[in-house]
């Protein structure tokens, strides 16, 4: 089923329209799905069920609970596997890019998160690497909540943008 045809179909069935916000939302923050899943399909799923009338609340909701989901699972599956991660042949020669990671984490710490969460390349692995370097739980799950909430609006903002922009040539 390609993206034209799922849109399509959450265009005739609007129940599930948070449901697939919160699905895709979790594969772009998820560390490893997050890899090979662009932003841009979020945003242009997004608007495609504004532009169907579909609630920009439900869209929204869904969207930021799942980034939620899916940078507290990557939070954990660093703090957890982390370690063994690091370990690997193939990441020993990229060592120092932990070592910038816990330096950075070390530095701004709550901020990290919060910047990590607006900046689409780096997005999904921000979390994995706060775990690896053992940010204290607290600190992230309430900078995680309020980075996808400030995420959140300035999803909003760009669909209500994109929206009044199409309305234009209409």
């Amino acid at each position: 089923m390609s993206i034209e045809q799922f849109l399509n179909w959450i265009i005739s069935n609007p129940e599930f329209a948070g449901i697939a916000m919160f699905l895709i939302g979790f594969l772009e923050a998820f560390f490893i799905s997050g890899i090979v899943w662009p932003s841009v399909i979020l945003l242009v799923f997004a608007v495609g069920l504004s532009e169907a009338d579909i609630k920009l609340s439900y869209i929204c909701l869904g969207a930021g609970l799942g980034a939620w989901i899916g940078d507290t699972l990557s939070y954990y599956c660093g703090l957890f596997f982390g370690p063994k991660f690091k370990n690997l042949k193939v990441l020993k020669k990229r060592e120092d890019i932990f070592i910038r990671g816990e330096n950075f984490f070390n530095k701004y710490g709550w901020v990290g998160i919060l910047i990590g969460r607006l900046i689409p390349a780096i997005r999904p692995f921000i979390p994995f690497i706060a775990g690896i370097s053992s940010m204290r739980q607290p600190i992230f799950l309430v900078s995680s909540i309020f980075a996808c909430f400030i995420w959140t609006i300035a999803l909003a903002i760009l669909i209500l943008g994109i929206d009044s922009i199409m309305n234009l040539f209409t």
